[in-house]
């Protein structure tokens, strides 16, 4: 059993959405999930997306990848007709949509962290418990990517539906901003530049069919083109990462640690925030401070000391958003109406098994072989992060 109060950024929006879903959630409450959950295409999408962008295969033929994704998927839905049906629409979509706007190397795909949550009172201190056990915040982000200025992001994948949010609201999501605030704890020395949401809907119409087939994007954004010797001998010049299925030729003997100790020469004008849109897709850049990832911090650590205060009321905050997808509706309701939840909660749920961070998953645990390659771990004082 984990001796540490392990927080994760779902513990942490549901006790900002609403308490009481929380409570019933999460590992330091009562730690239950429903027995039976249907399946999730979202969480499909993001697995079988981890296949797609795994570094080690970035520069294979499509030919070969593509047939893997979509097994991926299959595994992950199997008896489900519909959702396949939809979710390879969808990738068919996705295929065509992104070598023209992957703009980026991938480095990890689906890396846990596990960091410990700075004290409110005293940051460079641990938060600790009642009874002195270290408080911790776990979880993992989706895809962490190098760009041509060799700046790192964060990659988060959404499937939504209905419209798209504002920029502005996406750009202001507190759990992308302390993913980065964490990943920068879990590997010291290592600085994300932002995030970039990697959004798809599946209401879009069919996919292309232009004669250019998935590389039509490409005519409209175009990578630099490879100057003089370096080009004609297959060897990338520094700020510029390997583009998907093209051969990586010398940009694979790029030096594992190069990385770390070259300056990310990003625009000195770049927007804070860039947007990318196609049928069905969009991706929102966001560049993120430095003040900005310290606040991150701040407000992690004040969230985190906050479900741990006695006598922590857990009200429940019932609106249209939060109470039709929430999983624990029916004990709600009951205790809403005045009922014990007891006889529900035995007879629909359980007690969720123990978390822990996976070693060897696919992605989780290999770095990139060229402009992805491995950080050095430096060594760095005690403190939160460590």
């Amino acid at each position: 059993m984990d001796p540490a109060c392990v927080i994760s950024p779902a513990d942490r929006a549901s006790f900002r959405r609403c308490r009481r879903q929380w409570d019933f959630a999460a590992r330091p409450r009562r730690n239950l999930e429903p027995l039976a959950t249907g399946p999730d295409l979202d969480r499909a999408i993001r697995d079988t997306l981890a296949v797609y962008y795994f570094p080690g295969m970035w520069d294979w033929d499509r030919s070969i990848t593509q047939p893997l994704v979509v097994q991926g998927l299959e595994r992950a839905l199997a008896g489900q007709r519909e959702l396949l049906a939809a979710g390879r629409r969808l990738l068919d979509r996705y295929f065509s949509w992104a070598p023209g706007m992957d703009r980026f190397s991938p480095v990890l795909v689906e890396p846990e962290y596990d960091v410990l949550v700075p004290d409110p009172g005293e940051p460079s201190s641990g938060l600790v418990t009642a009874t002195g056990a270290a408080v911790r915040y776990r979880g993992r982000i989706d895809l962490l990517a190098v760009d041509q200025y060799d700046a790192y992001w964060i990659v988060r994948h959404r499937l939504v539906t209905g419209g798209w949010r504002p920029a502005a609201e996406v750009a202001d999501d507190a759990e992308a901003v302390a993913a980065c605030w964490a990943w920068e704890q879990f590997y010291l020395g290592m600085t994300i530049t932002g995030t970039v949401s990697n959004e798809f809907r599946l209401d879009a119409g069919p996919p292309p069919r232009s004669g250019a087939g998935d590389r039509s994007g490409w005519a409209r954004r175009p990578w630099p083109r490879l100057p003089g010797l370096a080009g004609r001998l297959g060897r990338r010049p520094a700020g510029r990462p390997v583009r998907q299925h093209e051969p990586s030729g010398g940009g694979r003997s790029v030096p594992q640690h190069r990385r770390m100790y070259a300056r990310a020469r990003a625009p000195g004008a770049a927007d804070r925030v860039t947007v990318q849109a196609g049928p069905g897709f969009r991706r929102i850049w966001v560049r993120r401070s430095r003040a900005e990832i310290d606040a991150a911090a701040r407000g992690l650590a004040a969230d985190a000391a906050s479900m741990l205060a006695a006598g922590l009321a857990v009200p429940p905050s019932p609106s249209d958003e939060n109470c039709p997808p929430c999983p624990f509706r029916g004990p709600c309701q009951a205790m809403l109406a005045g009922h014990d939840p007891g006889p529900l909660l035995r007879m629909a749920y359980r007690q969720r098994p123990p978390d822990s961070l996976e070693e060897g998953r696919l992605g989780g645990g290999a770095w990139g072989m060229g402009r992805g390659a491995a950080p050095p771990r430096f060594p760095g004082p005690p403190g939160p992060g460590r």
